[in-house]
């Protein structure tokens, strides 16, 4: 009976090839789809859960408005032991400090993480000493006890994990450590990466707010009471230490297992795509699988509904309820065999190219677990629409089912249910897809108050002098400027420093929420040298004093001043000692961070009057247009030919302004894909709706066109009734489009404004489409002989 069943599904996949073929297409791209966003978020939300007690392991956090931020990850060794003994829900704590080795490897400078933990972190994190001694978070310093190493990292630089007693050298501070021990190694799925470990320094003092705090809570606490303890008393140590205000007022518990899309946490330059766009992701391939699914069950109720015949006479026949379910459900099934199949060949076809994309590595996580899943849902509903067929079947009698048209009725209104959502969700992802594309064209392209186009900054540490690379730079021929250096570029590094002010002219007393300002480094060249524009006032210059400051636009406005009444007032800082700061220019905004940040209040001091931060600077240069490859690996060159053992920093403005929107750029390519997907799978399931329709009403065709009806006339028909689906689709999708893209696009500080153009392109490029994809097959059937259809009929 079994083998039977596969024959008449095998005939009628091949009878409905059109409907067949779109079908088994759309399920296995949704199948592909769902594996890999399922997969790549499951990937993202699995970070550091491999711990012992996970769950309960918090990172301590507090508010920090320095450098743009919210939060600080790191606190005072002493907060540790102020918790444990105040607060009975906690049950243990442990803090590690953060340091980077610059170890020459082969030819390279490579930067590697080294975790300096105290031997609480070692126990409750479950750090392994694979070989050697534990002297290296025992011993007061790394000097005395050495320092471990991983085994990636050994096999790295020495190629063996045969390496205690060897030495390592750190190229930055020109310091050579022992090799003590080899410790276990957490891989790439967490966010707590490390090569090498030594014992942190000795400060338990509140002075130093260096360290990651890690808690684990007792079981069956409330987090949310917890930290609300916590705040309530907060410890005046934190708000005040020995060096003044330190601006701390709030503590936030955030679960290690959720570091990895925790605002702020992990830095823009280690993450190419952001969690939240991620879940976009997922949720867009939600949407390619439901357009597949309705687009195949719609195509289902139709080809039900040209079998209604075939089923009646098999109940006549003896065929039982159970029979005709198996019987539908092997056309089902067979049909997802086929769909599973292809789109598990996708998955392995477009894996490599998501691995690389994604940079998911060392994860237990299966792919083909999702596909399972995914098989298994497609197999229950199928199941169940397979049943409900039946059942519906049973219902009617035999004159009922061979008659009715009631079955005609329900399938015109699937039928034009299913193109409308198809509709919805294809001009949905294409409308998204343009007003990202509009947004991103906008932020790389309106006026930033600065040109940060054909520069870049040159920067090697340490203990080099600057002023004999800034003529070598000059000597380059596709270098076209530079200047001394005496300055920090603005995208690449940004402020040199920040502080905090709560009184300004103007104010009435002080403000309960200091202003956070960034402090930058400054001159006429510099201004120059980026092309920004001067308000009001005067330019810092080398006649200005110390205290005598430019400002930005938005600064002046958020203090409640026009540009022209900002000229000669005072900003005074939090520590009512220090001279105030007089305001001489200001200046047009400028967009230096990231274009999802709220615009910085910035102030420009003159830097012939912070000559003790020459040494940490960096060399500014133009280079001509296309010449950037060039100018970056002559300079590496000369790098490694003359300093080979120090770290270079070379960027380019341009470069580095555009990783501010990789995470766009990628949600833009995801959104493409995604829409020319939808496209694809509305079109073809528009086109296999139509030709079933036109199979269908071939009768109908026909005597219309013995009455006289013309080709054209047939054809306006079906025209009319999609033009009116592409209408109602439209109304439906926009605004929602809209309002999604609206509400995006006001999370940056630099926004497109959204006219009526991309409606009307994306509704004439849709309705051209449609037009194409169903005039072909309307015009094959009115072309048919009525006779021969009213025979065949």
């Amino acid at each position: 009976m079994i083998h039977h069943y596969l024959k008449i599904a095998y005939r009628n996949l091949l009878k409905y090839s059109t409907q067949s073929i779109i079908s088994i297409i759309g399920l296995a791209i949704g199948l592909a789809c769902f594996a890999l966003s399922t997969f790549w978020v499951q990937y993202e939300m699995t970070y550091d859960d491999f711990h012992k007690d996970a769950e309960r392991i918090y990172l301590v956090r507090m508010d920090d408005c320095h450098f743009g931020g919210h939060y600080s990850d790191f606190v005072p060794y002493a907060l540790g032991n102020y918790l444990k003994t105040t607060y009975t829900e906690i049950e243990d704590f442990c803090a590690s400090g953060q340091n980077t080795l610059f170890i020459k490897n082969g030819k390279q400078l490579t930067e590697y993480p080294m975790l300096m933990p105290d031997t609480t972190f070692i126990r409750m994190m479950d750090i392994k000493v694979l070989e050697g001694d534990n002297q290296f978070f025992l011993s007061t310093s790394p000097e005395k006890g050495g320092i471990a190493i991983t085994e990636k990292a050994a096999h790295e630089l020495f190629g063996t994990a045969k390496v205690i007693g060897e030495t390592v050298t750190d190229n930055n501070r020109r310091h050579e450590y022992r090799i003590s021990a080899i410790v276990s190694d957490w891989g790439e799925h967490s966010n707590f990466k490390y090569a090498f470990m030594g014992r942190t320094n000795n400060d338990t003092s509140w002075d130093n707010a260096n360290y990651r705090m890690l808690i684990k809570i007792k079981p069956g606490t409330n987090v949310d009471v917890l930290l609300e303890k916590m705040n309530q008393h907060f410890p005046d140590e934190l708000k005040k230490n020995s060096y003044g205000v330190t601006g701390y007022t709030r503590f936030y518990l955030e679960p290690i297992t959720s570091l990895r899309y925790a605002d702020e946490f992990i830095r823009g330059d280690e993450q190419i795509v952001q969690f939240r766009y991620i879940v976009y992701f997922s949720i867009t391939g939600v949407l390619i699988i439901l357009c597949a699914l309705i687009n195949y069950l719609t195509i289902y109720i139709d080809c039900f509904r040209s079998r209604k015949r075939e089923m009646a006479l098999r109940k006549v026949n003896g065929a039982s309820e159970c029979s005709l379910l198996a019987l539908l459900s092997t056309d089902f099934l067979f049909t997802i065999l086929l769909a599973s199949l292809l789109g598990m060949f996708f998955v392995e076809l477009l894996k490599p190219w998501f691995l690389q994309y994604s940079m998911i590595v060392d994860t237990d996580i299966s792919i083909y677990g999702n596909c399972i899943l995914y098989v298994a849902g497609m197999s229950v509903l199928t199941f169940i629409v397979a049943l409900c067929s039946v059942y519906l079947f049973r219902r009617h009698s035999l004159q009922n089912t061979l008659h009715s048209t009631q079955m005609n009725i329900m399938g015109r209104i699937c039928r034009k249910g299913s193109i409308v959502i198809q509709l919805v969700v294809c001009l949905a992802f294409i409308l998204c897809t343009v007003i990202m594309q509009m947004q991103l064209y906008h932020l790389r392209n309106v006026d930033m108050g600065m040109d940060y186009r054909n520069r870049a900054s040159l920067g090697i540490w340490m203990n080099v002098d600057m002023n004999v690379w800034a003529e070598k730079v000059k000597a380059l021929p596709m270098v076209t400027e530079v200047v001394r250096p005496v300055y920090w570029p603005l995208i690449s590094m940004g402020s040199y420093s920040a502080f905090e002010v709560d009184s300004w002219d103007g104010l009435n007393g002080i403000t309960e929420n200091p202003m956070g300002i960034d402090e930058i480094l400054a001159g006429e060249e510099f201004f120059k040298f980026y092309n920004m524009q001067l308000v009001a006032g005067e330019w810092i210059s080398d006649k200005s004093d110390v205290r005598e400051v430019n400002i930005m636009e938005t600064t002046a406005r958020t203090m409640g001043w026009t540009p022209e009444e900002a000229i000669g007032k005072h900003i005074f800082y939090c520590n009512k000692e220090v001279e105030p700061m007089t305001v001489i220019g200001v200046i047009k905004d400028c967009a230096y961070r990231s274009p999802t940040k709220d615009l910085p209040h910035t102030v420009f001091v003159n830097t012939n009057k912070s000559q003790w931060m020459w040494p940490r600077c960096f060399v500014l240069f133009k280079y001509k247009p296309g010449t950037w490859e060039e100018c970056r690996r002559r300079i590496e060159e000369m790098q490694q030919a003359e300093l080979p053992d120090r770290k270079l920093f070379l960027d380019s403005e341009e470069e580095r302004y555009n990783k501010y929107l990789q995470s766009e750029d990628a949600l833009s390519s995801l959104l493409g894909f995604s829409a020319i997907v939808c496209i694809l799978i509305s079109i073809f399931g528009i086109y296999s709706l139509v030709s079933l329709t036109c199979e269908q009403r071939r009768k109908e065709i026909a005597i219309r066109k013995v009455n006289g009806a013309t080709i054209s006339n047939i054809l306006s028909i079906f025209f009319k009734e999609y033009a009116l689906l592409l209408i109602v689709s439209s109304l439906i999708a926009f605004p929602a489009g809209y309002t999604i893209m609206k509400h995006w696009i006001e999370t940056y500080n630099r926004q497109v404004s959204i006219g009526a153009t991309p409606f009307i392109l994306i509704f004439a490029g849709i309705a051209m489409v449609i037009t194409i994809s169903i005039g072909w097959r309307v015009w094959q059937a009115a072309r048919q002989n009525p006779a021969e259809v009213i025979k065949s009929e």
